[in-house]
């Protein structure tokens, strides 16, 4: 075993080990807009059961719910995409929003199993270095001549 074929193998297992931190941000990113669609879908939902006037608490965010009262409006403005808004129906925003919601539950499954196979390959690699490694570290046998 020599110590080039030991570095290639660690430097491999480097590589695997930043990917799988790559991963694992995208993850956590992917989970928090996961979540703000979930809260926009159930928000837009209790607009369109409330009656006019009545009190609603909508979320701003960071925990904080405002109090506002229901217009009897049957739309809103939503982000249709590239920065472009656009006046819609309320049932065709939760329609939108669980197609959004749909995609972003398939591209979270596809990223678990990314990093599920990463971190395969990431203890594959480190079993690998530590029997490259215990392999230098004993001394070679000399050949018996007879």
């Amino acid at each position: 075993m020599s110590e080039q074929q030991l570095r290639q193998t660690v430097n491999a297992l480097d590589v695997g080990r930043a990917q799988l931190e790559n991963v694992s941000r995208q993850q956590e990113i992917l989970r928090g807009t996961l979540e703000e669609h979930l809260r926009a879908k159930e928000t837009v939902e209790a607009f369109t059961k409330a009656k006019k006037g009545e009190e609603l608490l909508v979320p701003a965010g960071a925990g904080i719910f405002l109090h506002t009262e229901a217009s009897g409006r049957s739309t809103a403005v939503a982000n249709i995409g590239a920065g472009v808004m656009m006046e819609k129906d309320l049932a065709d925003i939760v329609k939108l929003l669980e197609s959004r919601i749909d995609e972003l539950r398939k591209a979270a499954q596809e990223l678990d199993e990314q990093a599920e196979k990463i971190s395969y390959a990431v203890e594959q690699l480190s079993a690998e270095a530590q029997r490259q490694y215990t392999a230098m570290q004993q001394p070679e046998m000399p050949i018996k001549k007879k």
